[in-house]
């Protein structure tokens, strides 16, 4: 059982930081807050005197560009633009690892973010940079399920998972199967993502042997194997 001194400090210490109430954990903390006892009037005095409206004022100029006569797509990319250099300036994956433990399941938020391009294309990046971040690993295979595994072009973001790399995996051989025209290009792009470790390889010829057994596009599958043998050998 948590201390209740401790979670009041601990409470109070996030309610005096700026723009709190805007925070998605807000209501968890005020639940844990009153819980081990916490003065309405003091939760009420900290929340209004640190509400700075940043993000109130940011739309409130957006929406004077508008009139201004600047187009609504210019804005928008401006202020996402914006908040992206932010996110990767300061992006801390200790912390960000701490939103599953403050919220208990996965957020909205989060869940609305990655059917935007824009903030898909930020975790592919923050990804590459902190891949041992659980909360990054997790919005990677939330954007896989979500059917953009085609996007994830990153190697060594997608061998991150095997669940994801699979995924991508099926997205190149389809490429390689459909490809009529550039046959060597698409078996470059195989053997870069397959040789990218000893895990990754093993587990895709495995999976291309299986293939090869197959009736149907078997002779195809045993060619691309053996291609990608030579792109091993020449690593």
């Amino acid at each position: 059982m948590e201390n209740p001194q401790e979670v009041l400090r601990e409470c109070l210490e996030k309610f005096s930081t700026p723009d709190y109430i805007m925070e998605p954990g807000i209501f968890s903390q005020l639940k844990r807050y009153f819980q081990a006892g916490g003065s309405p009037e003091q939760v009420i005095e900290l929340l209004s005197h640190n509400y700075k409206a940043v993000a109130q004022m940011a739309n409130l100029v957006a929406e004077w560009l508008i009139l201004g006569g600047v187009k609504v797509t210019n804005v928008q990319a401006m202020v996402e633009n914006h908040l992206k250099e932010m996110i990767l300036k300061t992006f801390d994956p200790k912390k960000a690892d701490t939103i599953f433990t403050e919220e208990g399941e996965t957020p909205a938020w989060l869940t609305a973010m990655i059917e935007h391009p824009t903030w898909r294309s930020l975790i592919y990046r923050l990804a590459e940079e902190y891949p041992d971040c659980l909360m990054l690993n997790f919005t990677i295979k939330l954007i896989s399920d979500a059917g953009f595994q085609g996007e994830i072009t990153s190697i060594s973001t997608a061998a991150q998972q095997i669940e994801v790399f699979s995924r991508v995996l099926k997205t190149a051989i389809s490429g390689f199967l459909t490809t009529s025209d550039d046959w060597q290009k698409s078996i470059d792009e195989c053997g870069k993502m397959v040789c990218h470790g000893q895990h990754t390889y093993v587990y895709s010829q495995v999976l291309l042997h299986v293939l090869s057994k197959e009736a149907k596009g078997g002779s195809t599958m045993k060619r691309l194997a053996q291609e990608i043998t030579k792109c091993a050998q020449q690593e």
